[in-house]
């Protein structure tokens, strides 16, 4: 027995019992090596400097906002919550961040930059810059902002809603309200174009018919 398998409009059918799979056309597993080669190359540049990506990426989210809390942060990074409170605590272990209540919320930490922080942000910067070139620079350059614009696609799509089916199926993903708008703007942008072409019509003068001459 043949399961069909269509991701993409691609064919990656396999038999039953047969554990051929076409890898090279699986979204999962070439993400999955796109990651290592990122990972690889974001541990290359850093030579030894004791940082990992996901730390790069607190240090990077409170440079930009400082006073955010532990919930803006896993907003900010897309960390899960107790990963990025375990995170950021070993990293104020480490004299790298600093964590204060919030004066809104006592309930609330709000994480901000030590010295230490800042300066291993700095030097971590220019080797993070080298590692995106270096991914960046695998690709064509007419490729690589349709890549950046996939890869930031995805990564918005972990953060929209997802609405309950009632057919039993996955939930589908809730569609954003700013596309529901873009969708209007441009029902009325078309309307307006229809009306506007339709005033133009009615003011062109019509042709007067010439009379056709009766034979006598």
């Amino acid at each position: 027995m043949r399961r069909r398998l269509n991701v993409g409009g691609h064919d990656m059918s396999a038999s039953a019992g047969d554990s051929a799979y076409n890898l090279t056309e699986s979204p999962s597993h070439l993400l999955h090596r796109a990651q290592q080669y990122a990972a690889d190359r974001f541990t290359s540049e850093m030579n030894g400097e004791a940082i990992t990506q996901r730390q790069f990426a607190v240090l990077s989210a409170v440079s930009s906002n400082e006073g955010l809390t532990q919930t803006d942060l896993v907003r900010a990074t897309g960390i899960d919550r107790s990963t990025l409170a375990e995170l950021v605590a070993r990293m104020a272990q480490r004299k790298l961040l600093a964590r204060a209540r919030a004066k809104s919320d006592a309930r609330a930490n709000v994480v901000s930059l030590t010295a230490d922080g800042r300066k291993l942000l700095n030097t971590a910067l220019p080797r993070v810059a080298s590692a995106d070139a270096a991914i960046l620079g695998s690709l064509p350059k007419n490729k690589r902002d349709a890549f950046l614009d996939t890869l930031q696609r995805i990564a918005k799509s972990l953060d929209e809603p997802e609405t309950p089916r009632t057919d039993g199926g996955a939930p589908a993903t809730e569609k954003k309200p700013v596309k529901k708008a873009k969708a209007a703007a441009k029902s009325v942008k078309k309307s307006k174009a229809a009306v506007s072409k339709s005033a133009k019509k009615a003011k062109k003068p019509k042709k007067a018919k010439k009379a056709k001459s009766k034979k006598s």
